[in-house]
């Protein structure tokens, strides 16, 4: 306070100047912004062939793809429980099968992996969250949660130096299933695709593809909405059960069922619309690097609209920081979004 009475020139000018680069850095942004990759798409014809989920699994290496596809089945299947992996996997490949089950474009509402562990049932990431510090092939076994599992309620118990001391109890109960849970997964799939059908039968006669994506884009804003006490409901739950029954679905394209999704939710959602009219579509993660959020996680969907990829949020939850726009250059998204490295997205 003292320095500023006594200069109290060097100050205004030091504010004159401050006020002044933030006026032209923010007539800059709005002017970066107004040039908005938007405007140059043209209206281009759209295929009537459906195109597949493939971005992820085009990645995968042979052991990779071994290891995803007998995840893959076992979660279809509805075989819970504690999986003992065909090939053992480092952290990194581990993260990579992992992410692709989540983003590949399946509805997997019901049930995830997690708990990478090694053949003496430790877990391997009690101590250190980073995957990337298994470097060696010990990731042997993994747990999968079912909604439908009997023992879903069932918590574990994990010691200090990581063992899963219940065990053989989580198996027991994960690799049940209530026949009845299983059903009603079932009609929540049927009902999941008569929506998206609906969608997709709604699209306006001779729409192109920028003109199909501002269709879906409205039908998601008009519909669907982010609920606003996902993190207080997630701090009442008291088992896994009530998590994949009541917050997980939210990341899912049965989310259109319940009309409320997450972030992510909203991200799968509008790439699988995406890809069944014709365009190819993906979900890309990373961490937004917003002014006050560097380390906020996000997603973004990469969509191919004539002969450029483009990048739109979805959700449209960075409206704010976008100018409203809800449509991104990839230079801009990559400036936006730090992508997550454990894939190739160029």
């Amino acid at each position: 306070m003292e320095y500023i009475r006594r200069h109290k020139r060097i100050v205004l000018i030091g504010l004159i100047v401050l006020a002044v680069f933030t006026v032209i850095f923010g007539f800059q942004r709005k002017s970066v912004m107004e040039q908005s990759v938007e405007d140059e798409l043209k209206d281009e014809p759209r295929e009537e062939t459906v195109k597949s989920a493939e971005f992820y699994l085009d990645q995968l290496t042979k052991k990779e793809m071994e290891v995803y596809l007998f995840l893959k089945d076992q979660i279809e299947q509805f075989q819970g429980g504690i999986l003992t992996l065909p090939k053992a996997v480092n952290g990194k490949e581990y993260e990579r099968i992992t992410v692709a089950l989540e983003y590949e474009g399946y509805n997997y509402f019901y049930g995830f992996v997690d708990i990478p562990m090694n053949e003496d049932n430790v877990y391997l990431l009690n101590d250190e969250k980073d995957f990337s510090k298994i470097t060696e092939d010990e990731i042997t076994k993994v747990v999968l949660f079912l909604s439908c599992a009997s023992g879903i309620e069932t918590p574990g118990e994990i010691a200090d130096d990581g063992t899963l001391k219940n065990a053989e109890e989580i198996q027991k109960g994960l690799s049940v299933n209530d026949e009845e849970k299983i059903v009603k997964i079932k009609e929540k799939q049927e009902e999941t695709e008569r929506v998206l059908s609906e969608i997709i039968d709604g699209i306006p006669e001779n729409s192109g593809q920028k003109s199909t994506v501002d269709y879906f884009l409205k039908w998601l804003d008009q519909e669907m909405k982010v609920p606003d006490d996902t993190v207080t409901t997630a701090s009442e739950l008291s088992h896994m059960g009530e998590m994949l029954e009541q917050v997980y679905l939210q990341n899912h394209l049965v989310a259109v069922t319940e009309k409320k999704a997450s972030v992510l939710g909203y991200a799968k959602i509008f790439s699988e619309l995406c890809r069944r009219a014709g365009m190819d579509s993906h979900v890309v993660m990373g961490h937004w690097n917003g002014k006050w959020s560097q380390d906020e996680q996000y997603v973004l969907c990469a969509v191919k609209i004539g002969d450029q990829t483009v990048y739109v949020d979805a959700s449209g939850a960075k409206g704010s920081s976008l100018a409203g726009h809800r449509y991104l250059s990839e230079k801009e998204a990559k400036n936006r979004l730090t992508f997550a490295d454990c894939f190739q997205y160029d």
